[in-house]
C-alpha cells in the first residue's frame, strides 16, 4: 500500500472512531434526557395530585407538554444517533472493511430485522401517555370552555405530532425497511 493509500486508510479509520464517540455521547445524553424526563414528570404530577385540594388539577397538563417537549429532544438524538449509523454503515465501513464476504461490519449488522427493537419506543411513548391520560381527564373536571378547548386541542395536537415524529424516527428512514447490501 502505498503512502498517500495508507493516509486515506488513517484518515478513515480516524473519522469512523471520532463518529462512535460521537455515537456513544449522543446516547448517553438521551439516557439522561429520559431520565429526567421521568424524574420530573413523575414528580410534578405527584406533586399536583398531592396538593389538588389547594390547587387546580388543570396544572397536570404541564407536566403532559413537558413530556412531549421532552421526546422532541429525545427523538433528535435518536436522529443524530441513526444518522451517524447510516453515514457509517453507507460510506466509511465499506471504505474501510472492503467487501469481505466473513465480516459484517457493526453498523450493516445493526441494520438487519433481526436485530432491532422497538421496546425503548413503547416504554418512552407510554411514559408520554401515562403523563397525559391524566391531564386530559383533568381538562373534564370542571369543564370551562375558555380554558379546556384551548389545551385539550393543544395537548392532542401536540401527542399527535410527537407520536408520528417518533415513529418517524425509529421507523422506516433509517432501515425498516430499507435492504441491506449484504443479504
Amino acid at each position: 500500500m502505498d503512502e498517500t493509500a495508507q493516509r486515506w486508510q488513517t484518515l478513515l479509520w480516524n473519522l469512523f472512531v471520532e463518529l462512535r464517540k460521537e455515537t456513544l455521547e449522543s446516547q448517553k445524553i438521551r439516557a439522561q434526557i429520559i431520565g429526567f424526563k421521568i424524574t420530573f414528570t413523575s414528580a410534578v404530577v405527584g406533586l399536583i395530585v398531592a396538593n389538588g385540594n389547594k390547587i387546580p388539577l388543570v396544572l397536570l397538563t404541564i407536566p403532559a407538554f413537558a413530556a412531549i417537549f421532552f421526546d422532541f429532544l429525545i427523538q433528535s438524538y435518536t436522529f443524530s444517533i441513526k444518522r451517524i449509523g447510516l453515514y457509517c454503515r453507507e460510506h466509511v465501513e465499506p471504505l474501510i472493511f472492503g467487501q469481505r464476504a466473513s465480516f459484517l461490519p457493526w453498523e450493516e449488522f445493526m441494520s438487519k430485522a433481526e436485530h432491532r427493537q422497538r421496546f425503548s419506543w413503547f416504554g418512552n411513548m407510554g411514559i408520554t401517555t401515562l403523563v397525559a391520560i391524566p391531564a386530559v381527564v383533568a381538562l373534564f373536571k370542571p369543564f370551562r370552555w375558555h380554558v379546556s378547548v384551548p389545551l385539550l386541542l393543544a395537548l392532542l395536537s401536540s401527542l399527535a405530532i410527537d407520536f408520528l415524529s417518533s415513529f418517524r424516527t425509529t421507523g422506516r428512514r433509517f432501515g425498516v425497511q430499507q435492504k441491506t447490501r449484504r443479504q
